[in-house]
């Protein structure tokens, strides 16, 4: 008898450049820090999971560019999306005022519902701090999302963010597991056997 495959799940990180997105998703896979990083479009890393069933689950991190010429990339995540981190920088308020663009985004282009959770990055670094605590946790009321101010850095709740959305993600819907990218996939495949 075969083994049952893996099922996946693709989480994308969005929010303006230099906020820690790649840190953060590289913390959370590979338990590391390191703030020599930039992307250049996108990058993806995946992370396998044992769930306390037994099976396992893939989850592929979507890392984009939050650079204003690479914004013509997340709208094409944003439909195979399974869940999303949006992240600011507290030590930026540019960053998280840009906040509502992200999320005006999210809303045009995604197909299906999906957990969301807010998170503001770099904790460590309160004497820089431009947004305050409770501003992260009005506008998560306002788009009635979860919150976490977070440190790439010392690791200050970097897995339990994560672990949040994961399980918000494998709790959402009896088929959530199934990849958005393999629906969409499937209906491209269906639609061009439909020209034949």
């Amino acid at each position: 008898m075969s083994e049952e495959p893996c099922k996946s799940i693709n989480i994308l990180a969005l929010g303006n450049s230099t906020v820690g997105k790649t840190c953060y998703l590289i913390r959370n896979t590979k338990n590391i820090f390191d703030i020599n990083l930039a992307t250049i479009g996108y990058n993806i890393l995946k992370k396998e999971l044992e769930l306390k069933d037994g099976k396992k689950v893939i989850i592929k991190y979507y890392d984009t560019s939050g650079q204003e010429r690479y914004r013509s990339i997340p709208p094409n995540f944003i439909k195979r999306a399974n869940g999303i981190i949006l992240m600011y920088d507290i030590t930026n308020k540019e960053s998280f005022n840009s906040i509502s663009k992200w999320w005006d985004d999210i809303l045009q282009h995604k197909e299906k519902d999906f957990p969301i959770i807010l998170i503001g990055n770099k904790a460590d670094l309160e004497e820089e701090r431009e947004v305050q605590r409770e501003e992260g946790e009005n506008i998560a009321k306002k788009f009635n999302t979860k919150f976490f101010e977070v440190s790439n850095k010392d690791g200050t709740n970097v897995k339990e963010s994560s672990k949040e959305l994961i399980s918000m993600v494998l709790n959402y819907k009896s088929d959530d597991i199934i990849s958005a990218y393999s629906k969409l996939t499937q209906q491209k495949l269906e639609k061009k056997k439909c020209k034949c």
